[in-house]
C-alpha cells in the first residue's frame, strides 16, 4: 500500500521508527525547518498509527508535505516514481559537466537546478564541491562558491549545515597545500559554508590536518579575516589545547552581541571552561545567554548549541541544568536533530546523577546516532559509552564496555579522556 511505504521512508530518512508523541514532535520541527510548514505532532500521530484508535484519513496536504520530506516534489510524484527517475538524469548531467572540466558550464546547470528547485539540490552540490575538492581543482571551488546566481548563502540554515558538513568530511581525506587552505580562507562563501559549520572534533590532534594548520596560520597572521572569524579559530585553538592536555592560555576575549548564536555560545562555552580551572563563577555569562534566550531572535537554541557538548565535556551538572531548563525556549521547535540528539544525552546524564535509572532508560530509547553531527560523532560516542558503562549492572558487560571505550579513547589520542574520566564522571 502507498501510504503504508510512504511512512516506511519518512522513517528511513528519520533514522528510526515512530512510535510515540517524541517522535512525532521531532518530525513536526524537522519539516517545519525543512519546509516552514507547520504540521502538527497529532496530525502524525494519527497517520502514524501512535494513537490505536484513531480511525483517520489522512489529508492530501499531509500526504505532500510528508512526500517533500523524502524528496519528492508531492504525493503524486511520491506514488509515480519520477522524482527519483529525474534525480538520476540530473546526476547524471552532473556528472557529465564535471568531466568535461568546463566550469562555466558546471556553474550553469547548477544555477539552473537552483532556479528549477530541483529537490536533490543539496545532493548535487555537496557531489560537486567534494569531486572538484578531490580533484584539486580549486579555481572551480572558488568560481562557483562565489557564483552570485547561484548564491549558496540563500539555502536554508539546515541546508548549509547539510553542506557543510557533508564537504567537510572530504577535508579529513585531502591534504590541501598551504597557498590553496589560506585562499579557501578568505573566501567568505566557503568560509562560512565549510569552515564554520564542520569542526572536526576527533582530529584536532592530527598535526597535519587541514584544520589545525589553519588555526596556526590565523594564529600567525597569514590568513585575512574579519575579527568574529579570527576569534571562531581562537576558541578552536583553546579547546583543542584542552583536548591533547597542552598548557591554557588566559582569555581576554568576551561575546559581543554582535556574533553569531553558534559563535556566541562557542565563545561563553571557553570562557566557562577557563573559569571551571580558575574556579570562577559563570553567573554573568549564563545571565547573558538567559537573556538571548529570553529574546525574539529566531534559532534562540543556537545560543546553547556549544555548551551542551562543553557542559559534557567537564562534567558539570549545573551547566547541563541550564541547558536543559533552556529548552523552554525553544517553543517547541527543536529544528535540528543532531540538537535534540545531543539534549538527549545530557537528560541522560542528569537523570543518572539524580538516581532516576527509569527516566534514563526512557531516553537512552530515543537516541539516534544517525542523528549526530558527523563532527561530533566520536566524542559522543563516549558519552554514550560512558552512559552505559553506568547503568550496567553485569561485571562482564561492564568490562566489554570499558574495552571499547578505552579503544575509542585510544584512536581520539586526546589525554583529556582517560579510564578515569569513565570511572570518576558521575562522582
Amino acid at each position: 500500500m502507498v501510504k503504508e511505504r510512504l511512512k516506511e521512508e519518512v522513517e528511513l530518512k528519520l533514522g528510526k521508527k515512530i512510535i510515540n508523541r517524541g517522535d512525532c514532535q521531532l518530525l513536526s520541527d524537522l519539516i517545519f525547518e525543512q519546509q516552514k510548514k507547520q504540521i502538527s505532532y497529532n496530525t502524525l500521530r494519527r497517520f502514524f498509527k501512535v494513537d490505536k484508535n484513531a480511525d483517520h484519513k489522512p489529508s492530501s496536504q499531509t500526504l505532500n508535505v510528508l512526500s517533500k520530506f523524502v524528496g519528492h516534489a508531492n504525493y503524486f510524484s511520491f506514488t509515480s516514481g519520477e522524482p527519483s527517475k529525474a534525480s538520476w538524469e540530473l546526476q547524471n548531467e552532473l556528472f557529465y559537466y564535471l568531466d568535461q572540466l568546463d566550469t562555466t558550464k558546471l556553474q550553469n546547470f547548477l544555477i539552473s537546478c537552483r532556479i528549477q528547485k530541483a529537490p536533490n539540490l543539496i545532493e548535487l552540490l555537496t557531489v560537486c564541491f567534494r569531486e572538484l575538492l578531490l580533484s584539486k581543482n580549486y579555481k572551480a571551488v572558488h568560481d562557483i562558491s562565489q557564483s552570485k546566481g547561484l548564491n549558496l548563502f540563500g539555502l536554508s540554515y539546515s541546508e548549509r549545515v547539510q553542506f557543510g558538513r557533508s564537504v567537510g568530511l572530504v577535508m579529513r581525506k585531502i591534504n590541501i597545500p598551504k597557498k590553496e587552505l589560506i585562499a579557501l580562507a578568505e573566501n567568505n562563501v566557503f568560509l562560512e559554508m565549510v569552515f564554520l559549520i564542520f569542526v572536526d572534533y576527533s582530529s584536532l590532534n592530527v598535526s597535519h590536518s587541514n584544520y589545525i594548520r589553519l588555526i596556526e596560520y590565523v594564529s600567525a597572521g597569514a590568513v585575512k579575516l574579519k575579527r568574529k572569524d579570527q576569534l571562531f579559530f581562537e576558541c578552536l585553538s583553546y579547546l583543542r589545547k584542552l583536548l591533547i592536555g597542552e598548557p591554557l592560555p588566559n582569555l581576554t576575549i568576551r561575546p559581543s552581541n554582535n556574533l553569531h548564536p553558534i559563535l556566541y555560545s562557542r565563545v561563553c562555552s571557553v570562557l566557562i571552561i577557563q573559569n571551571s580551572f580558575s574556579k570562577s563563577s559563570n553567573a554573568s555569562i549564563l545571565e547573558g545567554i538567559a537573556k538571548k534566550m529570553q529574546s525574539r531572535a529566531l534559532n534562540k537554541m543556537d545560543y546553547i548549541f556549544e555548551l551542551i557538548t562543553t557542559a559534557l565535556l567537564l562534567r558539570d551538572f549545573e551547566l547541563m541544568s541550564f541547558v536543559v531548563n533552556s529548552e523552554a525556549y525553544a517553543e517547541g521547535k527543536l529544528y535540528q536533530e543532531a540538537h535534540l540528539q545531543q539534549l538527549i544525552v545530557v537528560k541522560t546524564m542528569l537523570h543518572i546523577k539524580r538516581g532516576a535509572p527509569i527516566k534514563a532508560k526512557k531516553n537512552l530509547l530515543h537516541i539516534n546516532k544517525k542523528g549526530w553531527g558527523r563532527s561530533y560523532f566520536d566524542i559522543y560516542d563516549l558519552f554514550l559509552l560512558v552512559i552505559n558503562y553506568e547503568m550496567e549492572s553485569d561485571s562482564a558487560n561492564k568490562k566489554k564496555i570499558m574495552h571499547d571505550y578505552l579503544k575509542k579513547v585510544k584512536q581520539l589520542n586526546y589525554s583529556f579522556f582517560n579510564k578515569n574520566y569513565l570511572l570518576d564522571y558521575f562522582k
